[in-house]
C-alpha cells in the first residue's frame, strides 16, 4: 500500500510540472503573439522615435532567456543592398536603439570608444568587425546589428541580435519607415572609406 502511496505521488509530481512546463511554454508563446502597437506623434522626429521604441520592445520580447542582462554591443545599421554603406539613417537608428534598450535595463557598450577596436569615420560596421576583439575586450555574449532596405515608398528595418559565440540569432525586430519622412537621413549616404584605429584607456 505504501508503494502504490509513493508511486501515485510521483505521478502526480511528474504530471504537475509537465503542466507548469508546458503551462510556461504557452505563456511564453502568447506573450510572443501579443501585439505591440507604434505610438503616433504630431511630429516626424516622434514618429521616428516611435518606431526605434517599436523595435526595441520586439528585441526585448523575443530575446532568448540565456541573453537577458548580459553585456551587449550595437552597431551601426547598413544598407541591405551594400552592407559597407550606411547613412544618416543608420546611424541614427543605432544611436536611438542605444538608448531604448539601456533605458529598459540592458548592459549596453559605445565599442566607439573601446581601445584597439577598428572604427569608421562614417560608423562601424559589424559585418566588417572582429567580433573576438568585441568578445574579449567587453565579455559580451551578443551584438546587436541592422539592415535597412529601401523601396519606392518605404525604408524596412530588420534588426537582429546576434551570439557572438555561434552566430545563431537570439531575437530580432522589423519595422517600417515612410519614404518621406527619413529621405533627408538617406541622403548622406556614406561607404566603408578609411579606418581610423582607435588606441588608450576607456
Amino acid at each position: 500500500m505504501k508503494k502504490m502511496v509513493i508511486s501515485f505521488s510521483g505521478i502526480v509530481l511528474l504530471g504537475i510540472f509537465s503542466l507548469t512546463e508546458v503551462s510556461a511554454q504557452d505563456f511564453y508563446s502568447q506573450k510572443v503573439r501579443e501585439r505591440l502597437d507604434i505610438l503616433s506623434s504630431n511630429y516626424a522626429e516622434g514618429d521616428f522615435n516611435s518606431k526605434v521604441i517599436f523595435l526595441a520592445d520586439q528585441l526585448v520580447r523575443n530575446l532568448d532567456n540565456r541573453f537577458k542582462h548580459e553585456p551587449v554591443v550595437v552597431t551601426t545599421f547598413v544598407n541591405l543592398d551594400n552592407m559597407k554603406e550606411t547613412s544618416g539613417f543608420g546611424r541614427l537608428i543605432a544611436e536611438d536603439l542605444i538608448h531604448e534598450l539601456q533605458v529598459r535595463g540592458w548592459k549596453v557598450f559605445d565599442i566607439r570608444l573601446a581601445k584597439d577596436i577598428v572604427v569608421k569615420p562614417q560608423g562601424e560596421f559589424s559585418i566588417t568587425r572582429d567580433i573576438r576583439n568585441i568578445r574579449n575586450y567587453y565579455k559580451v555574449s551578443s551584438v546587436i546589428t541592422g539592415t535597412y532596405a529601401i523601396t519606392t515608398n518605404a525604408v524596412i528595418v530588420n534588426a537582429r541580435v546576434i551570439d557572438v559565440k555561434t552566430g545563431v540569432v537570439v531575437s530580432s525586430g522589423q519595422v517600417v519607415f515612410p519614404i518621406e519622412e527619413v529621405s533627408s537621413l538617406l541622403a548622406d549616404r556614406t561607404s566603408s572609406g578609411a579606418t581610423i584605429r582607435i588606441k588608450g584607456e576607456y
